[in-house]
């Protein structure tokens, strides 16, 4: 199956009409996205001459053609344990996010969630870790649960 590209050429014809091309190539030029068939732009076009039509296309420059690429290779084991650090930190932001606003409400604490939420790398959170403990520990129930919540939060991290 062979997929149509619409060229910078092709994209400029679309905006700003040359008169370079007819309007049954032009209606065709329009419906080419990348993602469909020759089949496909046939039966959207109702072109009954669609292979002339195409050709005309390519060779003004219009359009490129490309054969689908091989299967995409499986994620490699260092991608998926990427990914699964790029959760496991977003875990740990929201839970020490959504802590905070538990036990000090949604505007206390702005400054230090706001890090929180900056934060990218582990290094980053783990250097917030004791001042969102401290944190937990100024609220009479935080003080009882403090030992607990850092717990969870360290499995998370």
């Amino acid at each position: 199956m062979t997929i149509y590209f619409k060229t910078p050429r092709g994209m400029g014809e679309i905006a700003n009409r040359s008169g370079a091309i007819g309007q049954r190539a032009r209606r065709l030029l329009i419906l080419i996205d990348g993602q469909r068939s020759k089949g496909e732009l046939h039966a959207l076009a109702g072109d009954p001459d669609i292979e002339s039509t195409l050709g005309q296309l390519i060779d003004a420059g219009f359009v490129t053609e490309a054969s689908p690429q091989a299967e995409a290779p499986p994620p490699s084991e260092a991608s998926r344990m990427n990914e699964a650090a790029t959760q496991d930190l977003q875990k740990a932001r929201n839970f020490m996010i959504n802590t905070l606003r538990a036990y000090h409400g949604h505007y206390n604490k702005m400054n230090l969630i706001k890090r929180i939420e900056g934060s990218q790398q582990r290094a980053e959170l783990e250097a917030l870790f004791e001042e969102w403990r401290a944190s937990i520990a100024e609220n009479r129930t935080g003080l009882k649960r403090v030992d607990e919540l850092a717990s969870q939060l360290r499995a998370v991290m």
